[in-house]
């Protein structure tokens, strides 16, 4: 295995930790996007996501009460009233 060695000065390793906390931010808010995790109310298709199954699914879920909000036709589940009903299903 080969070794590579870099000498940088305090403002090279300055300017380095700094673009490398920067790429570190935007991608933890990319997943954080991507995830909704900071979402109270998703869409379905972030509900699908945030619950790991494919939409049809989902819509026996509601069927079967997974709680829906319906807003002008607008459809939001709330995370919290969903985590709940999970819960009920605990043995």
């Amino acid at each position: 295995m080969h070794e590579v060695q870099f000498l940088l000065n305090d403002e090279q390793m300055k300017q380095l930790g700094n673009s490398v906390y920067t790429l570190l931010l935007n991608n933890v808010n990319q997943v954080r996007q991507d995830t909704a995790i900071d979402k109270r109310y998703l869409t379905k298709k972030e509900t699908c996501q945030y619950l790991h199954i494919a939409n049809n699914t989902l819509d026996k879920w509601v069927e079967q009460g997974l709680p829906k909000i319906t807003i002008q036709g607008v459809v939001r589940f709330d995370r919290q009233a969903i985590d709940e009903w999970l819960h009920c299903y605990t043995r």
